[in-house]
This record gives structure tokens, C-alpha cells and sequence, in this order.
């Protein structure tokens, strides 16, 4: 009987175990229950105070699992109120120059330490997941405030000393826009991947020699990235970006620089002659790059930039339009770059360009191709201790013109002199000038009949304001037709009498004029006007040597 009792007790206690197991268990749940219930409405109401009104969030399936620090939600919507914007900004309130709309799937923390954040320690978290976001980021006014604290010493105390163990971002979506307007976008990526390992939001970290942004890496992959100027005028896409602080890379795939509209338009929208350009880009990539010095102090420091294969396509209608304003010298250009940036060398390898115009009484466009490519650029910076007379930007560059004849040329450019100040020493191979036709013809109304350059140089100095220097060429047998106007190359009878007689008057036939004669050099003394850019004022010293060479009036 005894034996019965004790079975009895036991069973007894093994019942008010299961019931005070269950009763514990049906309380934490339903408190749970009504936990996520609470925080769920704590976090939309706390979004919507903070935000004056701004803002509203809105989630959808949060789960809380406090024992294992896990809290998710399956979808989350942060949507602005632009005219609530508007409102506050009217009033002169403290409002956010930017508005973000956010819509995304899961989003999962794994890992919070929440004692941590109940006793104010620094917060901790083992993972940030955010599945499917897209987000649109709109510009409701210009950003007049200067950010000089960096990240930890300006977010709130709460969240000061955050470490994450890893935030992913997976098949992300975003663009950007200067307005609410939904065409005036400038800038988009279709579908992108973002990773951010141990990131600690603290000094330390800040000032790490091995750590980018906080964080020990952060990879970023890209498809489908689209960008529009200013303007509206060009649209630059790339196929796929990558971006990892570990290797200290940074490349572009298949970029392409692409108009909106059409010559005259274009030429119309900016009120003056203006180049039309198109432009693919197999690869750009950067290498070398020091990542905890952009995240420090915003400087761009990199050991190598390569251009793979560019082709570009320029045309420029000076018929039906003038140069009007300033065209800047690389000096310039570079000068009022914000950014500090200084690039070891960077490498253009096997580039085209197709230049043609159209002047004033022409029928037809001048054509000009450079082949084959190669262009080096070393010490490309505007930070004064790295560049100076002393140290210059040298650019050296060959190619083959108009795919016959080679040409190189070597230009050292003290890139922060305020007076454009660099010179410009070239060579070019033995060739058949008449490769020069399509665009002397069409542009200068002069073709060239006959002539062999065996060599030519040209060594100058110039500045934005006047170019000097000399001129070479060695040529022989050189003969000119002058060209009526308006009529795609054809002579008429006058031109014709004028062609034998500048050939017979005005022309010097050869350089040098006879055997044991000195060759003539030219020298060059060229002004440059402000309206025609660097290249046009290359082109005009050359120009200008030619015909004291040549002897043409």
C-alpha cells in the first residue's frame, strides 16, 4: 500500500511540474504574443512621433524570440509624406534635406544582445539581414550643412559603440532623384548585393589602418547602374560595379556614355557649338586603393586606374552653332575637384576616337581617327605636397592617325598652376599626308594632291593664354587643290587656276628646299582663345607651324 502511495506522489509531482511547465510556458507565450503585439505598435507610433509626422512604418509578421536575441519581420514599409515635408519645412523646422521610401521582405537581427541594450552597454548584434530591399532616396533640397564630425561622434548615445557581426543586403534596388517628380531620376541600380563584415561603430575603428568605413570589409556588387547628368543630357550606364575594401578594387564592366537626344537639340539646350559624344567602356577598373584613408578624410588615393578599349564617338556642328563660353584646361578642371585624389598611373590601352565636324559654308563633315591608342598618365593628383613644376602630371600618349601613320606625344602638366602652364613635345612617323583629306577637305576646303613626310616634330611651352615653341617637318613633293565651298570637294574652274597658282607661288614644294640646304624650323606663337579647348589649341600650333613651314598664306 505504501508502494501506491509513493507512486502517487510522484505522479502528483510530475503533473504539477507538466502544469507549472505548461502554465510558465502558456504565459511566456501569450506574453510574447502580446509583447510582439505591443512592440510592433511601440516602433510604428515611436517612427511616426519622431518624424513629426513624416514618416510611417508599417510592419508585417514580427517575430520575437528574446532568449535567443532573434527578432524579424516579414515585410517592412517606410514611407514618406512629402507634403507633411513640405509643411515642416515652411514652418523653418529641423527637417532632413533627403527622404527615403523603403519597401522590403524579411528583414531579420539574429543575435541582439538586449541586456546589453536595457543596461547601456554598447549594443551588439550577430547578424543584420535585409532581403529584397528597394529603396527611393529623393533630394527635397540642397544639403547647405558641412559634415565634419564623423559617424560615431554625431549618431545618438543609444546606438554609440554598435558591433555587427555581419550586415547583408541581398537583390537590393535603388535610385535617386533631385525632385519628386518621378523623371528626374539621376540615378539608379536595378539589382544590387551589399556585405559588411564586423562592423564597429566606435573611434577605434574609425581610425584603423585595416578597417574602411567601420568595418573590417565591405563588398558591394552591382548590376544594371544607370546615371544621368545634371543636365538630363548624357546618360552613363555600366552593366556591373564591384567594390571590395579586402582587395582594394574597385571596377566597372561594360560602361557606356550614351546622349539623350539629338545634335541639335543638344547644341540648342546649352546655346553654343558643343561636342556630341558616345562612348563604350569594356572595363574600368581601379586598383590599389586606400579605403581607410577615403573613409577617414574623404581622400582618393589609388595605385593604378586602367580604361580597357575605350571607343569614343565625337561630333561637333560648328556650322549652325558658335563657341560661346569657356572651355577649361585640365588644370582648372582638376583645381576645382573637392575630393583630394592623387592616382599612381593611369593606363588607357587600345582606345579609338572618331572626331567629325561640320564649318560654316561646308556640304559634308571633316573626319579625324585616332587608332590603337595608348595613353599613360602618372602622378594624376590636385593634393599639393604630391604635384608641383617640380612634379608634374606627365601624360604620355600614342596612337595611330587615322589608323596610317603613328604619332606620339609627351605633355608635363604642374596640374595646380592657376595659369595652365604645361608643355607639349611630339613626333610623328613617315606617312602620306593626303591620310589628312577627310578632314582638311571638307573643313579647310584644301586637298592634298601629293607629298611624303618623312618626319615631323613640335616642342612648345603654353599657357591658357599664349603657346610658343618650334615646329618640325621633313617633307617632299608637296602639292594642294583649293576647294569651293559648298560643294563636298569639287573645283571650279577659278580654284583651279588658283590651285597651280598657289602650288607655283605660295607653297614650298619640300622641306628642305634643296639638297644641302638646312631644313626651316618654324617658330610657333600661337594665342589661345578661351572659347576652344585644349586640344583645338594644340591642333592650331601645330596648324600654325605647318603653314610657316610651308609657306602657305
Amino acid at each position: 500500500m505504501r508502494y501506491n502511495d509513493d507512486e502517487n506522489n510522484k505522479v502528483k509531482r510530475w503533473l504539477k511540474i507538466g502544469a507549472w511547465t505548461f502554465g510558465i510556458a502558456l504565459f511566456l507565450f501569450v506574453g510574447l504574443f502580446f509583447l510582439t503585439i505591443w512592440l510592433e505598435n511601440k516602433l510604428e507610433r515611436m517612427v511616426a512621433e519622431q518624424s513629426d509626422g513624416v514618416y510611417e512604418l508599417q510592419l508585417h509578421g514580427l517575430q520575437l524570440s528574446p532568449f535567443i536575441g532573434n527578432l524579424s519581420v516579414d515585410s517592412l514599409s517606410l514611407t514618406p509624406d512629402y507634403e507633411r515635408w513640405q509643411q515642416l519645412n515652411s514652418q523653418y523646422k529641423d527637417v532632413s534635406p533627403t527622404l527615403m521610401d523603403l519597401q522590403s521582405r524579411e528583414i531579420a537581427l539574429n543575435g541582439l544582445n538586449y541586456l546589453a541594450v536595457l543596461f547601456g552597454s554598447d549594443p551588439q548584434l550577430d547578424e543584420f539581414i535585409i532581403e529584397n530591399p528597394e529603396m527611393l532616396v529623393t533630394m527635397m533640397r540642397k544639403d547647405t550643412t558641412s559634415q565634419e564630425e564623423p559617424l560615431h561622434a554625431s549618431v545618438p548615445d543609444r546606438i554609440k559603440g554598435l558591433q555587427i557581426g555581419q550586415i547583408d543586403l541581398g537583390s537590393g534596388k535603388v535610385s535617386y532623384r533631385d525632385d519628386t517628380d518621378t523623371a528626374s531620376t539621376i540615378f539608379s541600380i536595378q539589382q544590387f548585393n551589399l556585405t559588411v563584415d564586423d562592423i564597429r561603430l566606435d573611434s577605434q575603428s574609425f581610425q584603423a589602418q585595416d578597417r574602411a568605413y567601420y568595418a573590417a570589409r565591405v563588398i558591394f556588387n552591382a548590376e544594371q547602374a544607370a546615371f544621368f547628368t545634371s543636365d538630363k543630357l548624357y546618360r552613363l550606364t555600366a552593366d556591373s560595379i564591384v567594390m571590395n575594401t579586402d582587395s582594394s578594387m574597385l571596377q566597372a564592366k561594360q560602361v557606356s556614355l550614351n546622349p539623350t537626344t539629338d545634335p541639335t537639340s543638344m547644341a540648342e539646350a546649352k546655346g553654343e557649338a558643343t561636342a556630341y559624344m558616345e562612348s563604350d567602356i569594356p572595363l574600368i577598373a581601379l586598383t590599389g586603393i586606400d579605403f581607410p584613408e577615403h573613409s577617414r578624410n574623404s581622400n582618393l588615393i589609388a595605385r593604378h586606374l586602367l580604361i580597357q578599349e575605350p571607343s569614343l564617338d565625337i561630333f561637333k556642328d560648328k556650322k549652325n552653332f558658335e563657341n560661346k563660353y569657356k572651355r577649361p584646361f585640365p588644370h582648372e578642371i582638376v583645381q576645382n575637384v573637392q575630393v583630394k585624389f592623387l592616382v599612381d598611373t593611369v593606363e588607357l590601352t587600345s582606345g579609338f576616337i572618331k572626331y567629325e565636324t561640320i564649318v560654316p559654308e561646308a556640304a559634308e563633315r571633316g573626319l579625324f581617327t585616332l587608332e590603337n591608342l595608348e595613353i599613360t598618365v602618372s602622378n594624376f593628383s590636385n593634393m599639393p605636397e604630391h604635384i608641383s613644376m617640380e612634379n608634374p602630371a606627365v601624360v604620355q600618349a600614342n596612337g595611330l592617325v587615322m589608323g596610317k601613320t603613328r604619332a606620339n606625344i609627351t605633355s608635363r602638366m604642374p596640374l595646380l598652376e592657376e595659369n595652365g602652364y604645361h608643355t607639349l613635345v611630339g613626333e610623328v612617323a613617315s606617312t602620306d599626308p593626303k591620310i589628312l583629306n577627310p578632314m582638311v577637305a571638307p573643313t579647310a576646303f584644301i586637298r592634298i594632291e601629293s607629298g611624303q613626310i618623312s618626319r615631323g616634330s613640335v616642342d612648345l611651352e603654353l599657357t591658357n593664354e599664349q603657346a610658343t615653341g618650334t615646329f618640325r617637318l621633313i617633307y617632299s613633293n608637296f602639292e594642294i587643290e583649293l576647294l569651293s565651298k559648298g560643294t563636298g570637294g569639287d573645283q571650279s574652274l577659278g580654284k583651279e587656276i588658283l590651285s597651280e597658282l598657289a602650288n607655283w607661288v605660295a607653297v614650298k614644294e619640300s622641306n628642305p628646299g634643296s639638297e644641302g640646304e638646312q631644313p626651316r624650323v618654324a617658330e610657333v606663337d600661337v594665342a589661345h582663345e578661351d572659347e576652344n579647348s585644349i586640344f583645338n589649341f594644340w591642333a592650331k600650333c601645330l596648324m600654325d607651324g605647318f603653314k610657316s613651314i610651308a609657306t602657305i598664306m
